[in-house]
């Protein structure tokens, strides 16, 4: 759990980290920080879940060889390529699941309710695909940002406004949700939107409280 978190934490502080050692060094001084940082992250999992080393480091080489190209070409902007390595890898996990199946949304949704009720998969395939589009689009405006803007708009970007914009779409995304199935299973918002939206009045609705009723017994 703590090495998940300092996962976390590194890759939420990456957009500063690269603009504070920007400033203070040279391109290949700030690729070696970041694979020292990097390393250190990755040295702390592993002795959290040796058996898993080999794994590990698949899963983080292609991020280690974006910091180590970094270093070798000395341009800053290949050190700023590695939000859009993230987004490419949520992209291509989010994509293969609608081929494979089950849709990604739907995993999350069934670690939530277990037994998803089949009214709810064409959504859950929507909604991945369009978290599908969010994911390229952001890669290609980060992208973008590296090579063509300032590091102060990359850093905005990345470090602040991506995370605004997120927020906003989960939010968009849990009204648009709510008001499409009406299910309301308890909660402050629910009872706001049970007053305001009435299950009853739509099919969704009137499948939810089937639903919840089944559950119930």
């Amino acid at each position: 759990m703590a090495s998940g978190w300092l996962q976390g934490l590194v890759f939420l502080a990456y957009p500063l980290i690269v603009y504070a050692a920007v400033r203070w060094l040279d391109p290949r001084g700030v690729g070696l920080v970041l694979l020292a940082l990097y390393t250190g992250m990755l040295l702390y999992r592993a002795r959290a879940r040796l058996g898993e080393l080999a794994a590990l480091l698949r899963q983080h080489v292609g991020i280690a060889l974006l910091i180590l190209a970094g270093v070798w070409t000395q341009d800053r902007r290949v050190l700023q390529l590695l939000p859009v390595l993230v987004n490419l890898y949520l992209l291509a996990s989010f994509g293969s699941s609608l081929v494979a199946g089950p849709p990604m949304i739907e995993r999350f949704a069934r670690l939530i309710e277990g037994d998803l009720p089949a009214f709810t998969h064409p959504y859950c395939r929507k909604v991945t695909a369009l978290w599908c589009l969010f994911f390229a689009a952001n890669a290609a405006l980060i992208g973008y940002l590296a090579f063509f803007a300032s590091l102060e708009w990359w850093t905005l970007y990345t470090g602040l406004l991506f995370y605004l914009v997120l927020a906003g779409l989960q939010a968009i995304e849990f009204v648009v949700r709510k008001l499409w199935f009406r299910y309301y299973p308890g909660g402050f918002a629910d009872r706001v939107f049970a007053r305001y939206f009435p299950p009853e009045r739509t099919a969704n609705g009137r499948r939810s409280l089937a639903y919840q009723a089944a559950r119930a017994h």
